[in-house]
This record gives structure tokens, sequence and C-alpha cells, in this order.
């Protein structure tokens, strides 16, 4: 399922995550600038810069939405027109240099052709504001497909994802990964991740499971698997998502 055909495949498959934040009015209330890392044609960017309130009659909340992206010419000029919230920035979204920090960081099929993921999560928590949150979507290059194994390599993708190695490096990173959402969808290649920004600054690489789990950094399946085993496993990793469900992690 990735990469996508054309940007508003991306866009359709985006909706998903973004129609479960839409009914979260009190979240939604109060954000104020919000990042989209690897915006492309600017779709998900748009739909934050032009995103109204659920109220009768509907008000828009005018987010000031920077889009980031080395090559901003994709962005569909019709979005900047009619936004003009929308603030193009071209920069490369693993080093980049907000305006101002942002209440929510949005990255969708974008962070596996981060080429350090660990430096760019930590880039990224410190440019959030106190409790901001980073959502992010991100493809395994190995999954099940109907009980079948499915393996992927893309062009300029060099690291491969799975919930628990995504949770440790966001933890690292200085991501609250206990009071957080993730998903991983059955059957397609995605994960998903919603996490705010904690307190701690981002530790170093040789930060150990035992060091999150003594920041309450990881959720309670994690660091139950952890004393037991002295390592975590997908078998018992329990998480919850948007949708406010819970989910056991079994593939």
């Amino acid at each position: 399922m990735a990469p996508f055909r054309n940007a508003y495949d991306s866009h359709e498959h985006s909706l998903e995550v973004l129609n479960l934040l839409y009914c979260y009015d009190s979240f939604l209330d109060n954000l104020s600038v919000i990042a989209d890392m690897g915006c492309g044609a600017g779709f998900d960017a748009s739909w934050w810069a032009t995103l109204e309130t659920r109220d009768e009659p509907p008000e828009p909340r005018n987010y000031t939405v920077y889009a980031v992206d080395k090559d901003i010419k994709q962005i569909e000029p019709d979005f900047l027109t009619k936004s003009p919230n929308l603030v193009p920035l071209a920069q490369d979204f693993e080093n980049v240099a907000l305006p101002r920090k942002a209440d929510l960081i949005w990255c969708h099929d974008s962070l596996q052709y981060v080429r350090n993921p660990l430096s760019t999560l930590a880039i990224w928590k410190q440019s959030l504001n106190e409790n901001g949150m980073l959502v992010l979507s991100v493809p395994q290059t190995t999954y099940l497909t109907y009980n079948r194994l499915t393996v992927s390599n893309y062009n300029n993708q060099f690291y491969s994802y799975n919930i628990l190695n995504l949770m440790y490096m966001l933890a690292v990173s200085g991501f609250d990964c206990k009071d957080a959402y993730f998903y991983r969808k059955p059957n397609t290649p995605w994960l998903y991740a919603a996490t705010y920004a904690s307190p701690y600054q981002p530790m170093t690489s040789d930060a150990t499971w035992y060091d999150l789990a003594d920041k309450g950094l990881v959720n309670d399946s994690i660091i139950n698997s952890v004393n037991k085993y002295g390592y975590a496993r997908l078998e018992d990793t329990i998480v919850n998502w948007l949708d406010k469900n819970i989910y056991q992690i079994t593939d």
C-alpha cells in the first residue's frame, strides 16, 4: 500500500486518522500552530488549514499551518490561494527550524525516508510546545497480509519499522509513550502513533527499556514484558488507539 499512486490516494489514507482527530473537540480547541512534515502536494496541510468546528454554524479554526518540504513547488496552488494561513517552508524536515513552536506535528508516510530517525524525532520534540503532540503514520517493510508474509523495500528507505522499535525511538526522543495512542492496522503495512512531548529531554542512543520504564515513558504492557524477559515482546504489547479501543498487537 505504499507508496501511493498519487497525492490524493495518500490523503484518502490520511483521512482515516484525521477523521478520528476531528471528533476530539477539546483537543482541537487547544491547537494554534501545526506543522506538516513532508507535506508533498499539501492535501493534509490544507485539511488542517481549512478545518472548522463541529458547531452549528461551524466556525473556522484558523490554525497557522507550516507545510514543510524540500520541494514546496509541488503544493497545489489552490491550497495556498484559499488558505492564507497555510505557510510553505522549503526545508529538510529532518533538520527543520520552525518560525514558532508547534502544538501538533503531523507526519504521514514520510518518516521512513529519514536518514537519522533518532536525531529527527529529537528535533521534532524540541519543536513542540509543552504537551504538544506528534501524530505519524509509517509503513512497515515486513508484515503479514492475511497470514502471508510480505516483505518490501522502496527507494530511499533504509530502516524497517515495527510498533516496538517505533515506540522505543519515540520514547528515547522524549515522547510520552505511556499516555499515548498506537495502532497496527491488520493486513496492511501501516503503523500509527499519536504521542505527547514529555517533560524529558531526548536521551542518548544507549538508553534502555529500563531507563524508559523508570521515567514512565512506556505503558504497563511493555514494562511487564521487559521485567519478565529483559526485552519487549510484540505478543505482550497492548495499546490504546484514537478510536477509544484497546488492541493487543499480534503481528
